[in-house]
Parts: structure tokens; sequence; C-alpha cells
């Protein structure tokens, strides 16, 4: 069932990825290639079908922005503020959601002002932060090592550096980046969490055989 499943999204998915292709064939030459969409269906459908294809392509728009500004504000409700404060009553959590909410609107309104196009936004925000998590999930899916502190770290460190490169230095490797310096990240506080584990179970073998008297035992036999 899942193999039928997975066959029926990824033709469907195909279909406007068809027509993006073939568009600049048969409509060359256009100001803007993201108007190929609209173009094609208002040169090849009625009147009647291009009014449904616009309504529906407006609540495929709408329908995907309202469920990215719900999920931003759950993470950051959930994730962030109920963990820092955990003795929140309902109210309090919805109150914050809905605070959220507004945040990322904002935050998104503002991102889509100083944008390029679509396909810049949805590059953008593919890339900032996914290189921390890349790291995190391979570590954590093949990997015992490294542990909480290491993840947030490559995670702050990949999305810092993706910014700062991408947005303020246009460099143009700013992913490549962000991924290296993500995993470097990762892999030495991993080292120090390690060091500092093996350095705490050492001292707490010193003090065990301070405790025991161990070591004047041996220091008496001479």
């Amino acid at each position: 069932m899942s193999v039928e499943a997975s066959s029926l999204y990824l033709l469907i998915g195909i279909i406007p990825l068809f027509i993006g292709l073939i568009g600049f064939t048969i409509i060359p030459n256009l100001a803007d290639p993201e108007h190929v969409l609209p173009l094609m269906a208002q040169k090849h459908l009625s009147s009647f079908l291009y009014v449904i294809f616009a309504g529906a392509l407006v609540s495929a728009i709408l329908s995907t922005v309202d469920s990215a500004l719900l999920a931003a504000s759950a993470l950051l409700t959930h994730n962030l503020v109920v963990s820092i404060k955990p003795g929140m009553t309902e109210k309090n959590k919805l109150l914050i959601s809905r605070i959220g909410v507004i945040l990322m609107g904002l935050v998104a309104y503002i991102l889509a002002l100083h944008a390029e196009g679509i396909y810049n936004l949805v590059k953008d925000a593919s890339s900032f932060g996914s290189a921390g998590i890349f790291v995190v999930l391979i570590f954590g899916l093949f990997t015992p090592f490294g542990g909480v502190k290491s993840a947030i770290f490559a995670l702050i460190i990949g999305s810092i550096v993706w910014f700062y490169a991408h947005y303020f230095l246009e460099f143009q490797w700013s992913y490549v980046l962000s991924l290296s310096l993500a995993f470097g990240s990762y892999l030495l506080v991993a080292l120090v969490e390690y060091c500092f584990s093996k350095f705490a179970g050492l001292q707490r073998l010193w003090n065990a055989i301070r405790v025991s008297g161990l070591i004047n035992r041996i220091w008496s036999l001479f």
C-alpha cells in the first residue's frame, strides 16, 4: 500500500514540474519565470477552468501559509517557551501561541518584502538551519557520539554562519561553509563533553580510593 501511495505522490508531483519545464518552450522570453504556470493556464484553459485553477492555486498558497505559521508558532511555544517555563497554564500557552502566530506573520511579511522571488524564498527557507539539522540527524541516527549540548551548538552555529555568510558576506558557498562549521562544532563540543565525563569519572575514582584509605595502606607498606 505504501508503494502505491508513494508512486501516486510522485506521479502527481511530476505534473506541475512537467508543465514548468515545457512552459519555457511554449511561452519563451518570459519577463518573470515564476509566472509560467498561470500564463500556461490562461492560454490553454477556458475562462471557467481558469477561474477554478486560480482559486485552487490561491487556496493552496493560503493553506500552506496557514500551516507554516501554526507550525512555527507551535514549535516556538512548546519547544522553547514551555521548556524554559514548564509550569504554565493552558490559557497562557494559548496566548503565547497566538502571539507567536502574529510574530511569525510579521517575520514572513518582512522576508517577503525583501525577497527576489518565490524560488529564492524556498531556497533560503530550506538552507536556514538545515545544515545543523543534517549534522544532528546523521550523528543521532548512526553514532552514539555527542549529546544535547553538541546538537544545540551545531544548530546555532549552522544557522548563524549561513545567515551571516549569505546575507552580509554574500558568499556563494554559504551553505557548504555552515555545514562544515556545524559539523566541526558538533565534534568539538562532543569531544569536550567526552573528556569532561572521563575526567569526572577519574575524579570520582580518585575520591573513592581516598575515602577507602587504600593509598594510606599502600604507603604504610613502604
